[in-house]
């Protein structure tokens, strides 16, 4: 399959084998099921009459091949629930299609971590669509790890719905993978609704990378924002698409969409597309893109300070996606997220 967003060949797999490995990691509850044993009963939440995602293709692929994946169905006023899957890749499993659930009903809440790796041993390929359903009043942390090797390619789509005063924050971070394409698709369905989508991504190499972020303003006094911050070194390719788009009715909503990359290489490809659309007259809604080189200021602040060059890039790189690490649920993860974006720019 030719993928024209990025002019690149997509090689989808044939034959998908099961997938031997469980995934559920952290569970103390029965909230979480595997979709093949659940599908039937979940069907009207599984079929929705729109197209979603990186395109028709990834979509059925999820939805009509998938060789794993979870449903998640939390409770009314069921508060506090803690979840973590493992989409891990190696000898056995190189080929992980995934087609998620979620679903956190009245008042309830949640906190889930998704991990992607692997060892590095073989070339790989992973696609997951997952639909979220987040009922009045609740609340929902999702936390995404990326860490692929450069053999394998990965592709990530999700539909969100929220309602009444519920509540989504996902923080999306993409640290490997030389081909991803990652999209989100928003709607805040009910009044006072909220979604915070942070993302931070890493190009090396010969990398391309497309992202896609998409919030629909519905109900009236939503929230919606999209910030991501990224880093480009080598031949990185990348495109990052956001549009926040105010329908006719979403009076007193608010919401931005906001994209910093730093551009470590004069060879770096960097295509920002931001858009917004309003039918609604009450609204407040911005949006800004920026790349740039390091600040040859910060630079030699730092350097006069003892550090070489490289080091020094690698601390003002950090530095500004610290703020999104910080939100990451605890030191193991923030530490992982910080070696990677080291060694991956060259550090010790």
């Amino acid at each position: 399959m030719y993928w024209k967003r990025i002019k690149e060949d997509i090689y989808l797999p044939e034959e998908i084998e099961k997938y031997n490995r469980e995934i559920v990691k952290e569970n103390s509850s029965e909230f979480i099921r595997y979709m093949k044993e659940e599908k039937t009963k979940y069907s009207n939440y599984l079929t929705v009459n729109e197209s979603y995602g990186l395109g028709e293709d990834f979509l059925k692929l999820s939805e009509d091949s998938s060789n794993t994946g979870f449903i998640i169905d939390i409770d009314s006023n069921d508060l506090n629930n803690k979840a973590r899957i493992d989409f891990h890749i190696d000898k056995e499993n190189p080929t992980i299609v995934d087609h998620n659930l979620l679903i956190c009903r009245e008042n309830s809440s949640l906190e889930l971590t998704i991990n992607y790796d692997d060892h590095g041993e073989i070339n790989g390929f992973h696609n997951g669509f997952t639909k979220i359903y987040v009922e009045s009043g609740a609340k929902v942390n999702i936390y995404k790890i990326q860490s692929y090797s450069k053999n394998i390619s990965h592709f990530d789509s999700n539909v969100i719905f929220a309602e009444e005063n519920a509540e989504v924050n996902i923080i999306d971070i993409q640290l490997g993978s030389r081909l991803k394409g990652i999209n989100y698709d928003v709607q805040l369905k009910g009044d006072n609704s909220i979604c915070n989508i942070k993302s931070i991504y890493i190009g090396t190499e010969e990398d391309k990378m497309d992202f896609s972020y998409n919030i629909k303003y519905l109900g009236r006094r939503t929230n919606g924002f999209i910030e991501a911050k990224g880093a480009l070194t080598d031949s990185a390719w990348k495109v990052f698409r956001s549009t926040i788009d105010f329908v006719k009715g979403s009076k007193r909503a608010k919401g931005g969409e906001s994209e910093y990359v730093t551009l470590l290489s004069k060879d770096v490809r960097s295509h920002a597309i931001p858009a917004l659309f309003c039918t609604e007259d009450d609204v407040i809604g911005e949006h800004a893109a920026s790349a740039g080189q390091i600040d040859q200021n910060k630079l030699f602040y730092l350097m006069s300070r003892g550090l070489d060059q490289n080091i020094a890039k690698i601390l003002v790189v950090e530095s500004s996606f610290e703020p999104i690490i910080e939100l990451l649920p605890d030191k193991e993860l923030k530490k992982k997220v910080l070696d990677y974006v080291k060694s991956a720019l060259g550090g010790n």
